[in-house]
């Protein structure tokens, strides 16, 4: 015997797909108020430190709240290519990079950009020894970020 009835009667059956159809229209009732300005991602005031093609690198601006007596440490968040970067900075409460800014870090994000057919010749090569690995990219302050890769001397 099943812990469960598997068969209902059509009043029940009615019944719950009644409920489905209610929670539906009240759910399409709830998106239609909601407007784009409502919805706040990537709060966390950034700035643009580097920039080539679509790849833009931001440095995550200090908080007030960040301890003084911490060493200052540097990480970069390299983001994957096909998703967004906004999801380790979603909303004031729910932020990964604020919450890493309280510690007295310095955040750095790379954003790959959109690709578009242009870039359907693009590979993994190109991206880290094209983008990343190019001096440049990291020689924007070295005092705050002293960051070798590849081959060390």
């Amino acid at each position: 015997m099943l812990p469960f009835q598997m068969i209902q009667s059509f009043e029940e059956v009615l019944e719950s797909y009644a409920q489905v159809a209610k929670k539906a229209v009240k759910g399409m009732e709830s998106l239609g108020q909601l407007r784009e300005e409502d919805i706040k991602i990537g709060v966390t005031p950034k700035e643009v430190v580097y920039r080539e093609d679509k790849v833009v690198l931001y440095r995550f601006l200090p908080t007030r709240e960040q301890p003084a007596e911490r060493p200052k440490i540097s990480i970069l968040i390299v983001y994957a290519l096909i998703n967004r970067p906004f999801m380790v900075d979603l909303q004031p409460d729910r932020s990964l990079v604020a919450n890493l800014l309280k510690l007295g870090l310095d955040i750095y994000l790379i954003d790959w950009g959109y690709p578009n057919h242009a870039d359907r010749w693009l590979t993994l090569d190109d991206y880290i020894n094209g983008y990343i690995e190019q001096e440049d990219f990291f020689k924007i302050n070295e005092k705050l970020w002293p960051i070798k890769i590849g081959q060390q001397d």
